[in-house]
């Protein structure tokens, strides 16, 4: 919403109350370029795990801009974690800064904890509250599965290669559809005899995919698995599969994908019907791993980044 706009309304109001101006405090929306923080990554093993928090300027200034953080969650600062400073500092005429992050080593099996990030003001710019969340892991009491659909291409375009999205220089319906799948945990995550299924082969119970031995996604990574073809590409350096059966059959008009593990146990889906307006793209989070799902091009100009975040940079 644009305050500035309604400051003018909000005046007259105030004057039709018979209050005085001063009464009304106009929201304030600083100046300067505007900030947002990220992290680098979700999660960070407990034995000494690191992960920048990351101040990004919508623009550079002639000053140095300084976003203020607030900690909290279940971790408990200087037991479980430090960090280099409670305030990012972005220099004049730079765009982006960022504060370190360091897991300390707990021998007691604790389970999980959370560092619960917010930035809470910004001198020299503007800003909208935010909030992050990074997991330390506990390295002692095993890993937690913590996967999630980041990306998923039901309906590739069918105008000349526009849809190729496995880069083999064909353009293929069933081949160029693909799930993107990004580990959260800083622990690589075997998913060897997992299933993925649409509402049809679940009814069928007939996997569109069994993942072979050896399938294992790197922490803070991801798995890209395309229908078919010979996926052609780096794609951000993630694992890449190809369907067992060479056609996931996501429906346009409504389907679900679903994912398995090998006790049998819902793992993810991706439910088509709320998204299906046959976009001819994919739709991916953003931001990339937290964020809602939204059509690729409503972000960037191309139409899909199996492997990649967003702007095709990797994970």
């Amino acid at each position: 919403m644009n305050y500035r706009k309604l400051l003018p309304y909000l005046f007259s109001m105030t004057l039709l109350m018979g209050c005085e101006t001063d009464d009304v405090p106009g929201p304030d929306l600083g100046a300067g370029p505007e900030v947002t923080i990220s992290l680098s990554q979700q999660s960070i093993i407990e034995s000494g795990g690191t992960a920048e928090i990351i101040a990004t300027l919508s623009a550079s200034s002639d000053a140095e801009v300084i976003a203020a953080l607030q900690l909290g969650g279940t971790a408990v600062l200087g037991t479980d974690y430090t960090i280099s400073a409670e305030e990012i500092i972005v220099p004049a005429g730079s765009i982006t800064a960022s504060v370190t992050v360091t897991a300390i080593d707990n021998p007691d099996q604790s389970g999980n904890t959370t560092v619960a990030i917010d930035l809470t003001g910004v001198t020299g710019g503007q800003y909208l509250p935010q909030s992050l969340s990074l997991s330390i892991e506990d390295d002692d009491g095993g890993a937690t599965v913590q996967l999630i659909f980041n990306e998923v291409l039901y309906d590739p375009s069918n105008s000349g290669l526009d849809g190729d999205a496995n880069g083999d220089g064909v353009y293929s319906q069933a081949e160029d559809e693909f799930l993107e799948i990004f580990n959260l945990s800083s622990l690589p995550v075997d998913i060897s005899g997992w299933k993925v299924y649409d509402e049809t082969a679940l009814a069928d119970d007939q996997p569109r995919h069994l993942f072979p031995s050896g399938s294992i996604i790197p922490g803070n990574s991801a798995l890209v698995l395309f229908g078919g073809g010979t996926p052609t590409g780096t794609f951000g350096g993630s694992v890449v599969q190809t369907s067992t059966t060479g056609n996931m059959n996501l429906n346009n008009a409504g389907d679900i994908a679903y994912l398995f593990d090998t006790d049998g146990n819902e793992v993810l889906r991706f439910e088509i019907e709320p998204l299906s307006n046959n976009p001819n793209e994919s739709y991916t989070r953003n931001p990339d791993i937290t964020g809602e799902f939204e059509q690729h091009s409503d972000n960037t100009p191309v139409l899909f980044s199996p492997g990649t975040k967003i702007d095709g940079s990797s994970f």
